[in-house]
Parts: structure tokens; sequence; C-alpha cells
């Protein structure tokens, strides 16, 4: 009796297990992304807040007081130069997953799917890289999801017989800001605290109100996902 012949299906057949693994690994960088631009958009403070402090719907402006000098933070034009990075991003378009996986879509998804990944990583680059100056702070990320302010110079900043002079930065900072919508935040290093004094007196003289945090010596200032708060005391 002769035997019937099996025929051999003519149709290509893949292996879903790599086809699994890169869905797996491009939902935990979708999930990273996602999770990042939100965590950037927040620009935050690590700060600790002082169990007395009072809340404010004023914006705070930053000043740091180190070897009893003053110096303005100015993270307003850090925000500036932010933005301009955030629109310079490739914009990465997310595939969505096909409804039916035969051989001809899951080609072109593996496409789309490595496309996202390359611009993603080009993203993560250019943000990695991001690096500027203010007169007194060279600004990086930490992390990707924090920023931190570097001195530039250990010889930097005002004393207090300067802040209180006119001409001074201190002073020229003080007649721009608005008493309304603005207070001071002064991040008060361990040293520093008659500098302090003699910064919240004049200020409290324009009229603003004032906020602070002790902060150790070595302590960086990182601005992260928290909120970028001190309390008005």
């Amino acid at each position: 009796m002769p035997r019937r012949k099996v025929r051999k299906s003519t149709v290509p057949t893949q292996n879903l297990d790599s086809f699994l693994d890169i869905l797996t690994n491009t939902v935990g960088v979708l999930m990273f992304i996602s999770l990042f631009i939100a965590l950037i958009s927040v620009q935050a403070s690590t700060l600790i807040r002082t169990p007395l402090a009072s809340k404010t719907f004023k914006k705070p402006q930053f000043f740091e007081v180190t070897g009893n000098k003053v110096i303005y933070v100015d993270d307003a034009s850090i925000d500036r130069q932010l933005a301009i990075l955030m629109t310079s991003l490739p914009i990465c378009e997310r595939p969505n997953i096909p409804q039916n996986i035969d051989v001809y879509f899951y080609q072109i998804y593996l496409e789309q799917v490595q496309e996202y990944e390359t611009c993603t990583n080009q993203t993560l680059e250019k943000l990695k890289k991001f690096k500027v100056e203010t007169k007194n702070y060279t600004v990086r990320f930490v992390d990707l999801d924090a920023i931190m302010y570097e001195p530039r110079t250990s010889n930097t900043g005002e004393s207090i017989k300067e802040i209180s002079q006119v001409n001074s930065e201190y002073q020229m900072v003080l007649n721009k800001l608005n008493t309304q919508s603005e207070y001071l935040a002064f991040i008060v290093r361990q040293d520093s605290f008659s500098a302090f004094r003699a910064a919240r007196q004049l200020a409290w003289k324009e009229g603003f109100d004032v906020g602070w945090e002790p902060q150790t010596k070595d302590t960086p200032i990182v601005f992260g996902s928290g909120g970028r708060a001190v309390g008005v005391q």
C-alpha cells in the first residue's frame, strides 16, 4: 500500500522568541522614556523642608550662601536653556504593535522598533551631554532625572559688605524681582549664617518673603524630581 505523502508548508516560519524579547525590551524602553520626560518636565530640588516653613504660591529665587558670601543661583536662565534643549530633541514616534503578527507585519514592526530605539538613544545622548554655564555655576544632568549646579570657581559671590552696596549683584537682582509674585530662597552652608542674616535683613527691608534651608558644606545643589521649593519662614 503506497504511503501518503505529507505536504510541507511553503509559508516561511519565524522564531517568535526573538520577537518577544524585542517586544519586552521595547516596552521597557518606552516606560523609561515616559518616566524620564515626566521627571524633567517638573524641575525640582532635593532640599529638605524645615518644619516651620509655610506654603506659598510665590516663585522662589535661589541664592547660595557659602564661605560667608552670597551667590545668585539664577535657575531661570537654566530653565530657558532646558526649554531650548527640549525643542531640539528629535520626535520619537512609538510604533504600534500590529494586530496580526504574520511574517510581513512582523518584519515591518521590527524595523519600526529599531528606528524608535535609535531615536531614543540619540535623545538620551543629547541629554547626557547637556552642560551650560551661568555666571557662577556649571550646570549638567545627573542620572538624567536631576540637575546639578557646580561652582565655577571657589572665589565667587559677594561678602556682607558688598551685598549692601547699591550696585552689587545682590541688590540688582532684588531690583528686578517682584515682591508680590516672588520670594528669596537661601541655601545656607554651615559656615555662612552671618552672611545669610545680612542678606535676609536686606530682603526684608525691600518687602520680600524669605525662606532658607541649611546645607552641609559639601552637599551639592541638585534640583531633581521632588519639586523645587524652599518654604517661607
